[in-house]
């Protein structure tokens, strides 16, 4: 819960950087503007914490409360605060705007305000630990939770690739950064890592977190779990921006995951630290016009980070993530296996995953011959299976989910190597599979010509 005492800890530490926006904080919270819901009022849809300002419900991330303090609290008066400055600078004007028409320029004011806030705190930081290597330590937002030797994903040097000197020059360039994402126009974009598909057919793209004044204020506004501001400023502080992805969906960040190397004895591990999405939002957080979250957003990050892992990454065991036991039998639909309470371990990709992994594989130009060989095992072992009558409803919502996955394996942009190998097994079992003719026949009409050639000989061979 949120206490008046709580909220007044949140303005002091404001109050500490700016101390005229602190002040202007402080006697709101006085006079009754910024209040602690009443007592038997604590939470919204019984889960987000919440205050009020000026009236108006301010939800607050429950994960990041609890473990960040004041933090998500402070970020949302400075929002708060900044739409209310934008409000009487247009009252002001004297226009008499209907405030419904500029509704959107007042929300953008409000999360512009803060996103600079926060940027100055950072820079204010970095200009103290100048000269201070070990400074980094001051930044501890970034750290995750556990005590293991962690590397940036991407680079082994950290913050020591880039000078505090130009990382001053970049955040204070950030602060009147202008543009708006522009992720996927280019077909040969080298920002995007990954393309593939959300919600069906909407086209999506994996890509490193892009640090922008855009990106930060989608970020500010989704209000996602876990990833705030000042977790993002942090990373790039401490030389872990690299270990940032996100889903990018028409120039929206949809969501976003953070990646650890974590060191266990002789091997290591690819560590999901955390992943969210603007689905696992709450209504409250979402807000009352909000558009639909798109659906497969996890899957679809999930997927990117599969193939990071096994086309870019070297020398990783294996895929980990840790989750909360409401989640697990998603993951463990996708193809985790539990290890201990809630760290869940990736065994084969299976099910929406292994879908989305090959969408994603047919949409990439330089695929590693280890995730060929280990993607055509998945496929061989996925269509073996479908000589098993499914019999309950959950069989069978799997097994067309596996259908679509095969389909996958079919299309004209799918490698020979994973084409060839669904038709071999989809011909070998094809009295025992069904769908095996259905499967032939989307083959003969979507794949290329050199798997229809194949398809035909194939055929003429097993008669």
């Amino acid at each position: 819960m949120i206490k008046r005492e709580i909220i007044k800890q949140a303005i002091d530490a404001i109050s500490r950087r700016s101390p005229d926006i602190g002040y202007s904080l402080d006697e709101m919270l006085g006079v009754g503007l910024i209040d602690a819901p009443p007592k038997s009022d604590m939470t919204v849809d019984g889960d987000e914490f919440w205050f009020l300002f000026e009236n108006q419900i301010v939800p607050v991330t429950k994960y990041v409360y609890i473990h960040e303090a004041t933090v998500p609290i402070e970020q949302s008066l400075l929002i708060k605060y900044g739409e209310t400055l934008k409000k009487q600078e247009l009252e002001d004007e004297g226009n008499h705007l209907d405030y419904r028409v500029v509704a959107r320029e007042i929300r953008s004011a409000g999360l512009r305000f803060m996103v600079t806030h926060e940027i100055d705190y950072a820079l204010a930081r970095l200009r103290e630990s100048l000269g201070r290597p070990e400074s980094r330590a001051d930044f501890p937002s970034a750290a995750p939770r556990s005590k293991d030797r962690i590397r940036s994903t991407f680079s082994k040097t950290g913050r020591n690739t880039v000078s505090y000197q130009d990382l001053i020059l970049f955040l204070e360039k950030l602060k009147h950064d202008s543009r708006c994402l522009d992720i996927g126009k280019d077909e040969a974009d080298p920002a995007i890592l990954f393309r593939g598909l959300v919600d069906i057919s909407i086209p999506a793209y994996f890509i490193r977190f892009p640090y922008c004044m855009d990106s930060l204020m989608q970020v500010a506004e989704a209000n996602m779990e876990f990833f705030h501001v000042r977790f993002l400023l942090n990373c790039l502080l401490r030389g872990l921006e690299r270990n940032l992805f996100a889903c990018v969906v028409q120039q929206r960040i949809v969501g976003l995951t953070y990646l650890i190397i974590k060191y266990r004895g002789f091997y290591k591990q690819l560590y999901g630290e955390y992943i969210a999405t603007l689905r696992g939002r709450s209504a409250a957080r979402a807000g009352p016009s909000s558009e639909p979250p798109l659906k497969g957003v996890g899957t679809f990050l999930l997927a990117g980070v599969w193939l990071l892992w096994k086309n870019v990454l070297v020398g990783i065991k294996e895929l980990v993530i840790d989750t909360e036991v409401e989640a697990r039998h998603v993951y463990e639909s996708a193809g985790f296996q539990s290890r201990g309470l809630s760290v869940l371990v990736l065994n084969r990709p299976k099910g929406y995953l292994l879908k989305s992994i090959l969408v994603m594989i047919n949409n990439c130009r330089d695929l590693r011959l280890k995730v060929i060989k280990e993607i055509e095992a998945i496929i061989k072992r996925q269509i073996k299976a479908l000589r098993k009558k499914a019999k309950s409803d959950g069989e069978k919502s799997a097994r067309k989910v596996v259908i679509e996955a095969v389909k996958e394996c079919l299309k004209s942009r799918t490698p020979p190597e994973l084409s060839k190998i669904a038709v071999t097994n989809l011909l070998r079992y094809k009295k025992k599979i069904p769908e095996s003719e259905e499967l032939m026949q989307f083959a003969l009409k979507h794949a290329s010509g050199e798997i229809k050639a194949y398809i035909r000989h194939a055929a003429g061979t097993c008669r």
